[in-house]
């Protein structure tokens, strides 16, 4: 099949996008997103969203048929290209030859954050597609750097993306709210928002919600008039909290969308006392693009299978890629647990569905003049090298004082660099000091904790409530999200 898309090459220059005056970036976004989506994904757009449909709709043994020849297909492509999968085959004493069923997965060797974070050179190749280094966001306490195919992964997940959400009613480009932490602040206009002409998007600033820009930001959501709110559960929970505490009506949206953090039923409970009994649609996945699932409102968490494969070891979502060709994953640990009951596939511990994940949390840094920043949206791989850097700790006791503690790897790390980079993350709301040490401290349970905030959140929260409706000039409202 042939391997290009205008999106994979268009996609190596957003940075010199997202740096265009709107006036620029509106024409020229709004061209490109009129174009046909499967002529801007290329063929295998439509291949995926077609295997999609297919793989879900299709019978028990066309499904377990699919999944050991993808899973197989991976094992060889590792077993033949990447140097690391090479040595850890050979420390466990298997070949792909030992793969006779879906069961035979637990025999392979897991991976982990720590492998790709000491490993990652080994762990990929170019001898099929172009790879290209991606990040993962600084929500978790270990940033890491690792590879995607230049044109399949994006694709891939882009179909995806749309299969599922329509589960969800949403429709390509259809007008919503984007509440996901992207940098959009121009403070002598006062403006903490832009709009995203290719996705029909406007991206809203979420470190100035609770604060009295609210009005500023309610007036422009409003008459945007999006059809959903789209976003991080910490930074939409936010957002409908202001909205209360100004005496807004809540927009008048026909879905909400959550992705990247933890969400629970008390989520959607509350939402739809608020937005009227509107679907609620969660996304869990990650930046790795292993596995992938949905869930609608208050049912279990549906895995797609035709996307990558989840097997449920000791309550943790582990994860085999599917056709990345590039940087294949293999029983990958991917830190998120599962709470009650689960579906699996016959025979094997490769999971349908299960009832709940427990993901990334939703922490808070808190800026000098008391502005929340969610830690969902710092994104410090750029600025923390994967070999320089194998854990972080946020630390914080007074507003606009933050410590990091970096657990060192190999290397020097840029003190400066780091620094420059958490600052313009944060827009000079926080002061940050860098203290490197040898080991970071764990929990009980073995895992890092990425953030140690003595601060009250809450209380904090409640405040900017009070002042964004003392900016409108109304009473606070007994109503409560929490």
């Amino acid at each position: 099949m042939k391997k290009f898309s205008f999106d994979s090459v268009a996609h190596l220059y957003k940075h010199i996008y997202y740096k265009m005056p709107q006036s620029l970036k509106t024409f020229l976004g709004t061209l490109y997103g009129s174009i046909p989506i499967e002529k801007r994904y290329g063929p295998l757009y439509t291949h995926y969203l077609t295997l999609f449909r297919k793989f879900e709709e299709g019978d028990k043994q066309f499904q377990l048929d699919y999944l050991y020849n993808k899973i197989l297909e991976t094992i060889l492509f590792a077993e033949e290209h990447i140097p690391f999968y090479q040595k850890r085959f050979a420390e466990y004493g298997v070949t792909a030859s030992d793969f006779k069923s879906l069961d035979d997965l637990k025999k392979f060797p897991v991976t982990t954050k720590e492998d790709i974070k000491r490993h990652v050179e080994e762990m990929y190749s170019e001898s099929v597609e172009k790879a290209v280094a991606y990040y993962s966001g600084g929500s978790t306490s270990s940033p890491t750097k690792f590879y995607h195919p230049l044109y399949t992964s994006r694709a891939k997940h882009k179909a995806y993306s749309v299969y599922t959400l329509a589960k969800g009613g949403y429709r390509l480009r259809d007008r919503a709210i984007l509440l996901k932490g992207r940098e959009a602040v121009d403070l002598k206009r006062d403006i903490y928002w832009d709009y995203e002409p290719v996705d029909n998007v406007l991206n809203v600033t979420t470190r100035y919600i609770l604060s009295e820009k609210f009005p500023l930001i309610y007036k422009k959501s409003k008459a945007f008039r999006p059809k959903f709110l789209f976003g991080y559960p910490s930074a939409v929970m936010d957002f409908t909290h202001a909205t209360l505490a100004a005496g807004f009506e809540p927009l008048p949206v026909k879905g909400i969308i959550l992705a990247s953090e933890t969400v629970t039923e008390f989520h959607v409970r509350e939402l739809k006392s608020v937005y009227g009994d509107v679907p609620v649609f969660v996304d869990y996945g990650h930046t790795e693009r292993v596995v992938g699932a949905w869930r609608l409102d208050y049912s279990p968490y549906r895995f797609i299978g035709a996307y990558g494969v989840a097997r449920i070891v000791g309550n943790e979502i582990v994860g085999t890629s599917m056709d990345n060709m590039v940087m294949p994953y293999i029983n990958y640990k991917t830190g998120d647990e599962v709470e009650g009951e689960a579906e699996f596939y016959e025979g094997c511990d490769i999971a349908r569905s299960v009832q709940h994940v427990r993901g990334r949390t939703q922490d808070y840094l808190v800026t000098h003049d008391e502005r929340l920043i969610p830690l969902t949206t710092l994104f410090v791989g750029h600025y923390l090298p994967a070999k320089v850097v194998m854990h972080l700790q946020y630390i914080q006791k007074r507003p606009g004082y933050v410590t990091v503690r970096i657990e060192k790897g190999r290397g020097d790390a840029d003190k400066s660099n780091i620094l420059n980079g958490l600052r313009e993350m944060t827009g000079e709301g926080i002061t940050f000091d860098l203290e490197f040490v040898d080991r970071l401290e764990k929990t009980h349970r073995g895992k890092h904790m990425i953030c140690r905030q003595y601060l009250d959140i809450e209380a904090i929260k409640k405040r900017k409530e009070n002042i964004i409706a003392q900016t409108v000039g109304t009473k606070v409202k007994t109503v409560s999200l929490r």
